[in-house]
């Protein structure tokens, strides 16, 4: 679980600092080009400080809502962006140049797709009328410094945590700058985000829902869900959707059509945290609906977690007698029987959800590990090789390879493999011994030799030597 410290938000006050002063050229024609820069800068130090969730299933889904909406918006000219926050703040935003941003404590609230779906929606409405865009350009006047301070906090949220980069940053006379939408973006965002979400195929009341969801929120707390702070007006908001609703949008609509959103909300809520607790609720759910495959599967999971594998793999088997096309389940089970040293029984699971989807890498890296401990190194390396230019989530498939090749006796390509996998894990002598062993086993005019050499050279250049620093190898 992430949690922002003080610094992080002076450190996003201090980069919005930079990025709006490279900006600032012309705050009053604020245009196209300056949002999409701005958006990526913004979306690129995400990235760096590892505040963004690293969860490709999770990623995958929301990118789906978020084409799934696209596909029914006139937009401007953004390629548009949607990731996850690692945080457990109930918040969503867009940021200039088509970036949307859900935090995943608000995936965690939502109670179906259709609502998810309804915040991504206005969001997109948000990015398509250029409304933050339009925020600072208005904001031209007052002291920049503070504005991105601003920034920083009301979209990032953590109350006192932000108010504090607010602070470091204010100046007297401005303090009244707030980053709240004006109520005509807030009308636009919601009038377009109604249109796209309907269009979609979703129920029109999702977004309502949501609504009633963070009001309840409120109340029971008695803090401001940051989503609100930001999206102000929440009761007129639900008043002028509700009119929408009675006098424009009579479709009934759906509240998934991706599908698996009960699982998708398992990979965010099983955290260490509060994993015994969860899986107290989940035992209490199941006994009222034995039959729930989600509830089973996601049961299953946090069992996995908490060590208890016999009771998740009976879990699991229940799922799966209950839909036996179901691959998620049969990737686990396979999963979890290798855990066990079955690796036969692995491979079976595993080949049969292969059959079902051989384009899930999650799959594919697992099947690579069970013919792996079977002896079957080729069949393995057909696996890996098949992910080598893939991004897994908390794996390099390098090592893999380089260790396959180990097994096939093929050391040249395992000594280069290795020094991939070091050079990628920032250990610059073990990259290096690696690459020069591997120089051994290939003729001077190979490309792998070209490969090799031009490896060495970005480790031993001066950008790399400051890259690397004076860490330890």
């Amino acid at each position: 679980m992430c949690k922002f410290t003080q610094n992080q938000y002076i450190s996003f006050a201090v980069v919005f600092f930079i990025l709006l002063f490279r900006a600032s050229i012309c705050l009053a024609e604020f245009t196209i080009d300056d949002e999409k820069k701005l958006g990526k800068e913004f979306y690129d130090q995400m990235g760096k400080n590892h505040l963004l969730l690293e969860n490709r299933k999770l990623n995958d889904y929301i990118n789906q809502i978020g084409n799934l909406i696209l596909a029914q918006s006139k937009k401007v000219p953004f390629e548009f962006h949607f990731s996850i926050v690692d945080s457990n703040a109930i918040n969503a935003f867009a940021t200039p140049g088509g970036y949307i941003y859900i935090n995943k404590g608000l995936i965690n609230v939502t109670e179906n797709e259709g609502e998810l779906a309804g915040v991504i929606a206005h969001e997109i409405g948000h990015a398509n009328g250029r409304h933050v865009a339009s925020l600072i350009e208005k904001s031209q006047k007052l002291n920049i410094a503070t504005l991105a301070a601003i920034i920083a906090g009301a979209f990032l949220g953590g109350g006192g945590e932000a108010t504090a980069a607010i602070a470091a940053f204010s100046v007297a006379g401005s303090s009244s700058l707030t980053l709240k939408f004006m109520r005509e973006h807030e009308e636009e965002a919601d009038r377009l985000g109604i249109s796209y979400l309907v269009s979609a195929g979703y129920y029109p009341a999702a977004i309502v829902d949501f609504l009633k969801i963070m009001k309840q929120y409120e109340f029971l707390s008695k803090t401001i869900p940051s989503y609100l702070q930001t999206h102000p007006g929440t009761d007129d908001r639900i008043f002028y959707l509700d009119s929408l609703i009675l006098t424009q949008y009579h479709q009934v609509g759906v509240k998934n059509i991706i599908g698996n959103f009960s699982r998708m909300q398992a990979f965010v809520s099983l955290d260490t945290t509060d994993l015994n607790m969860k899986y107290r609720q989940l035992e209490e759910s199941l006994k009222k609906d034995p039959n729930n495959i989600d509830l089973l599967y996601i049961l299953a999971l946090a069992e996995d977690q908490l060590g208890q594998t016999n009771s998740a793999l009976n879990h699991y088997q229940k799922a799966l007698s209950l839909s036996p096309l179901d691959e998620d389940v049969l990737k686990n089970i396979g999963l979890i029987y290798l855990k066990m040293g079955k690796a036969d029984l692995s491979q079976d699971y595993l080949l049969r959800a292969a059959n079902l989807n051989a384009n899930n890498d999650e799959i594919t890296l697992a099947l690579g590990k069970a013919y792996f401990a079977l002896g079957k190194y080729q069949n393995a390396l057909d696996c890996y090789m098949k992910l080598k230019y893939k991004s897994l989530d908390d794996e390099d498939i390098n090592y893999f390879i380089a260790m396959t090749y180990g097994k096939l006796n093929n050391q040249g390509e395992s000594h280069y493999y290795f020094g991939l996998y070091f050079k990628k894990a920032k250990k610059k002598e073990s990259a290096l011994f690696h690459f020069k062993e591997a120089l051994n086993y290939f003729p001077q005019d190979s490309e792998r030799t070209g490969a090799i050499n031009q490896a060495i050279k970005e480790l031993n250049s001066d950008e790399h030597k400051q890259f690397f620093g004076k860490s330890k190898h």
